[in-house]
């Protein structure tokens, strides 16, 4: 019985709110009179038991309503109102639905010139049964929309960094200018007391002098200022790079003295690349050998400018210019440092104590290709074998540099090597064995030359071929251009003999 009784109450409450939902649409209908893509029409007649006509389309249901009321006047019957949406009839569920999307879609404008004084207590009436609530609760509009939050959250965070950014700039720019006034001021109490130092005492007389003393004629309280110290010691290098003689040694004499090789020292271990690579440069500049064994550290640092201006200064400040640690650097070795290499230890090569041949075994290719170059470039006849023994498993621009050392030093034992290594596919390297055959080659030079001649080789090739068969056999050379009668053959015999175009 419960259990009916519950059912006849969900049934009743059920209807009640249809009718609710059908009262709520009639009442919208009525208020906004027209609503885009609705259109109405009633039937009626003369009499129940006569058929109803349909009358013409109405797009305003208030004109309908009043319609209706003027047909209910003539004593006529009238029947159903009709709904259409978008010229087809549907059922008023299905009104009811479409109704509902455009109410809460504020899709409608509500007619403004129609007097509403009439229906307003059944629109009261109406509303309160609804329960109605209204569609924002407060809530702005503009913070509903997605986009434009995120337009102005961007806009926000555009203006917040721009006015960080211009803070951070100006805290640079008036960091910069005190540091500018500072090192000003710094400069114009250095450079008085180090004349004083150059022009006034000699060598002697400036070794004798003590911490306190030198100090003393510098007149200042800014000696633990690092600004102080780096710009004492700009000053001092920018004196020791134009000044000679006992100058520079009065220069080393105060560097030393006033502890600043330590400070340039202690700039070695820091994190900062710059503050590195201006440490290495200073005490480069003023020739601290003892800080040799701290540029180890840094021989093979990751930085580029780092390391380069440690392996410069090591070389430069260690009494043994000895080249092995290269043979562990696994970067590249760029040809700006090579030259300074060079330049370094040119000068301790008759003592022989640079290892050279460490560096044809690293297993940076770029090292061994500057270890070859250095045995070429210092002459090292000692190391000729060595070059033999590892051309065969060379790469190719090793083979190269290899090639042109042999050339160099006119390398006689590696005749057969030539030979073999003129036979290789690649022209740059048969020009470079053929070039080498026309210094150290013999008869089976001249008879492997000949056989290449026979089949027409580039331009390149043939040129470093004829010009070796000139200096080995100038009768073969001769025979040769005769015999295979190759216009080529002919206009390089010509070159070669021509005394004015020997170095062309």
């Amino acid at each position: 019985m419960l259990f009916l009784i519950a059912i006849v109450a969900m049934a009743t409450k059920a209807a009640g709110q249809q009718q609710l939902d059908s009262l709520s649409t009639v009442s919208f209908l009525e208020r906004i009179g027209e609503v885009e893509l609705m259109s109405y029409r009633l039937s009626y007649g003369a009499s129940e038991k006569h058929s109803k006509v349909v009358s013409h389309q109405f797009n305003d249901f208030n004109v309908l309503l009043s319609f209706r009321d003027s047909v209910e006047a003539e004593g006529m019957d009238v029947g159903k109102i009709h709904y259409y949406i978008s010229g087809e009839e549907k059922g008023f569920e299905n009104v009811k639905s479409y109704v509902s999307i455009i109410q809460e879609n504020d899709l409608y404008i509500a007619d403004q010139g129609r007097d509403l004084s009439t229906d307003s207590g059944r629109l009261l009436i109406a509303a309160n049964q609804l329960g109605f609530k209204p569609f924002y609760r407060f809530r702005s509009r503009i913070l509903t929309d997605i986009k434009f939050v995120i337009l102005i959250g961007i806009l926000l965070l555009f203006v917040f960094t721009f006015l960080v950014l211009l803070f951070f700039i100006f805290v640079v720019k008036a960091r910069n200018e005190r540091r500018e006034r500072l090192i000003k001021k710094y400069v114009d109490i250095c450079r008085e007391p180090l004349s004083t130092f150059l022009f006034t005492y000699n060598v002697e007389e400036v070794e004798k002098m003590t911490f306190d003393e030198v100090r003393g004629l510098f007149n200042t309280k800014e000696f633990k200022s690092t600004a102080f110290k780096d710009t004492l010691i700009s000053e001092i290098i920018n004196l020791n790079k134009n000044l000679k003689g006992d100058f520079k040694d009065k220069l080393r004499i105060i560097y030393t003295t006033l502890k600043l090789d330590r400070y340039s020292i202690k700039k070695l271990k820091s994190r900062n690349w710059e503050v590195q690579a201006t440490g290495t440069m200073e005490l480069y500049e003023m020739n601290i050998q003892q800080a040799a064994p701290h540029l180890e550290k840094l021989l093979h640092s990751k930085n580029f400018v780092v390391r380069s201006n440690a392996v410069r200064a090591y070389l430069h400040l260690s009494p043994n210019k000895d080249l092995s640690f290269l043979s562990n650097q696994t970067y590249p070795l760029s040809r700006w440092q090579q030259m300074w290499l060079y330049r370094v230890v040119r000068n301790t090569s008759s003592m022989g104590t640079v290892d050279l041949v460490s560096l044809l075994h690293s297993e940076n290719e770029s090292i061994r290709i500057f270890g070859v170059k250095l045995v070429r470039l210092l002459g090292r006849m000692d190391i000729i074998e060595q070059l033999s023994e590892m051309f065969p498993a060379a790469s190719l621009d090793e083979k190269y540099e290899i090639l042109n050392t042999f050339k160099s030093l006119a390398a006689f034992t590696t005749t057969p090597l030539v030979h073999g290594s003129f036979q290789s596919d690649d022209l740059k390297l048969a020009k470079l064995s053929a070039e080498l055959m026309g210094v150290i080659g013999n008869e089976i030079s001249v008879a492997l030359i000949m056989e290449k001649l026979k089949t027409e080789q580039p331009f390149a090739l043939e040129k470093s071929m004829m010009t070796s068969l000139y200096n080995l056999d100038k009768e073969m050379m001769n025979w040769a251009v005769s015999h295979f009668k190759r216009p080529q053959l002919e206009a390089i015999q010509s070159h070669i003999k021509d005394t004015s175009l020997e170095h062309v």
